[in-house]
């Protein structure tokens, strides 16, 4: 039930929606999972460099592959999404961390730019903080 809560406040926050039901639920929790299940395994090719060979065989770099490809074009959509929605403008309590990144793209605010991929990343890399953070505490 906390793991719950915690994963809709983090995606209102990030996202201004909540992926915790139905079938885009469903889909955002197994991701996470995979992520999480790849990022906390043991990778041989990271301890033995001479050895990575053995994540051909063992599935790792073929996981890999699969959850990125997920993952990216569910932040595409995320993307997408909120360019749709930009054209109405919000207010400053109404804006998420999508937004702010796309505002950040749009206005290119002391001559700092971000391309697409940058806010993915983004988004993805403080999406999972904010999992791993609240999950040890739970």
């Amino acid at each position: 039930m906390f793991s719950l809560l915690t994963n809709d406040v983090i995606c209102r926050a990030a996202f201004r929606r909540k992926y915790s039901g139905g079938e885009s639920g469903r889909k955002f929790k197994k991701m996470l999972g995979e992520l999480t299940e790849l990022l906390g395994g043991f990778n041989v090719g990271d301890f033995i460099p001479w050895l990575s060979w053995v994540n051909l065989f063992n599935g790792v770099d073929a996981k890999v592959e699969k959850v990125a490809k997920e993952f990216d074009e569910f932040l595409d959509e995320v993307v997408e999404e909120h360019l749709r929605k930009s054209g109405s403008y919000l207010s400053e309590g109404e804006k998420d961390f999508v937004d702010v990144l796309l505002e950040i793209q749009r206005d290119k605010t002391d001559g700092f730019s971000i391309d697409r991929v940058g806010i993915k990343a983004l988004i993805l890399h403080s999406l999972f903080l904010s999992m791993c953070c609240i999950s040890v505490y739970l």
